[in-house]
């Protein structure tokens, strides 16, 4: 459901174990009713894909936060986290929720004017993962095996790291490039033995007897989800962007007061069950602004944030998708949070 291109950064979504602080003004469980976007004002396009840490969006939107704040923010789905890039790099797109691993990639596409990550939405904790059938019982098992991963995204480095943990290298398996989804639907046909895949995929393939052995949880800060802004919309939308995350943190916070109801706003907006977005739920770790600060830092006194950002450079020169380490220096940035 996630349909991320990677990248992380879990794949992209990376996992930071920090719990949420919730804004004062989390709003009060009803619809609110609010003034509507001044007539006129320019929509602020939001660009996101179907994945469960994006459920402060969907809350923000359904309790009207945005247009309350005075916003005309328009989503605009896309099938991954990456395939809305370009057009925020044209200015197509205001805001593109998608992973750090993307920003950081898709940056020497933007020459002397880099994306940032404005605000960190989420990490997934243990809504990715490596999945085998049910006669592998560790990583260990795959050795000789074929497995399924999305070369060159947040998929391949969750494998990696698997295979790491194992005591194993690259060599020891065949790795058949594959998107998650996809994979995940080969899993419960039983044609591949393990792939890397993301929620719905890993609780789908439970039932028919596929169970995973390595998972997002088990790699703590690496998958990140983010709010990206070009350098346009940071110039030339500053306020609009300063809102619009306003909004967001009030979204993420109000699911974290009242899980059930975000449940259902996310089966609502992904198309599941209820019951499976609660699953969902429990898998990814929900940030607000504080936690931002936190994960963050300063120039002086950088955070977790950015020690997954450089993991993530490391991966890409690795796979030879750059030619040296970027400067990941920039990647992030406080300026546009909630006060």
């Amino acid at each position: 459901m996630k349909n991320k291109s990677m990248i992380l950064f879990g794949a992209a979504g990376i996992c930071l174990a920090l719990s949420g602080c919730a804004p004062k003004n989390a709003g009060n469980g009803a619809a609110q009713t609010s003034a509507p976007a001044p007539a006129g004002s320019k929509p602020f396009v939001v660009a996101y894909n179907q994945w469960i840490g994006f459920v402060g969006l969907f809350t923000a939107l359904d309790k009207g936060y945005f247009k309350e704040a005075g916003l005309d923010v328009q989503p605009k789905q896309f099938a991954g986290p990456a395939d809305s890039v370009p057009l925020l790099l044209t200015g197509k797109v205001d805001v593109s929720l998608t992973t750090a691993d993307t920003v950081i990639l898709l940056n020497k596409q933007a020459g002397s004017t880099p994306m940032a990550c404005a605000y960190v939405i989420d990490t997934s904790d243990g809504a990715d993962g490596l999945v085998a059938q049910k006669e592998i019982h560790t990583v260990a098992d795959l050795r000789g095996k074929t497995v399924a991963a999305t070369l060159g995204q947040c998929n391949e480095m969750l494998l990696l790291k698997a295979l790491a943990a194992a005591g194993m290298k690259r060599t020891d398996i065949t790795i058949t490039n594959m998107d998650a989804d996809t994979a995940g639907a080969a899993i419960i046909a039983n044609k591949i033995p393990a792939a890397v895949t993301w929620e719905p995929w890993l609780s789908k393939a439970t039932p028919g007897g596929a169970h995973v052995i390595y998972s997002s949880h088990d790699a703590p800060n690496l998958l990140l989800d983010v709010a990206a802004a070009s350098s346009q919309t940071m110039t030339s939308r500053s306020a609009d962007l300063r809102t619009f995350l306003a909004a967001l943190a009030k979204g993420a916070a109000y699911d974290k007061a009242h899980p059930e109801e975000a449940a259902q706003i996310a089966a609502k907006h992904l198309g599941s069950s209820a019951a499976d977005s609660t699953v969902m739920l429990s898998k990814v770790k929900l940030y607000g602004a504080d936690d931002n600060r936190r994960l963050i830092g300063t120039t002086a006194a950088p955070g977790t944030a950015f020690a997954s950002a450089t993991e993530i450079g490391h991966f890409f020169v690795d796979q030879k998708q750059m030619s040296s380490m970027p400067d990941v220096s920039k990647t992030f940035t406080t300026e546009y949070l909630p006060q």
